[in-house]
């Protein structure tokens, strides 16, 4: 049964061509860039940022049975995700922003070239 799990992926792994993975890891700094771009601005429009918190509650659940067959409930931790707002400095980050901007310039120039390296290696 085990075996099939690899079975599954399969299918996956033959979807994405040798040249589509090379240009995915040529770009990878590129896209975690504009991500990063992407946060600071919305940062910026807003007016704060959002970070995540983590919050604890218990829920009571069904964890058994005593020796006389009565249910015993235990106290399970729920850790629940969210987001919460923080203040900035709203100038540190529109000079983030900027420095974000020019490193994805140059970072586009770079994944550009690796991409028609890729294209040469990988034809399809």
């Amino acid at each position: 049964m085990r075996w099939l799990i690899p079975l599954a992926v399969l299918p996956l792994l033959v979807a994405c061509s040798e040249q589509q993975m090379c240009i995915s890891r040529a770009t990878k700094d590129l896209r975690q860039v504009q991500s990063f771009i992407k946060e600071a601005e919305g940062n910026i429009d807003r007016g704060y940022a959002l970070v995540e918190k983590e919050y604890i509650d218990y829920d009571i659940e069904r964890c058994g049975t005593n020796d006389k067959g009565k249910p015993i409930f235990c106290r399970v931790p729920d850790v629940e995700t969210r987001m919460v707002p923080k203040s900035i400095d709203l100038d540190a980050e529109a000079a983030k922003l900027a420095a974000l901007k020019k490193k994805e310039a140059q970072l586009q120039i770079e994944a550009n070239t690796a991409i028609e390296a890729c294209k040469v290696q990988y034809p399809e």
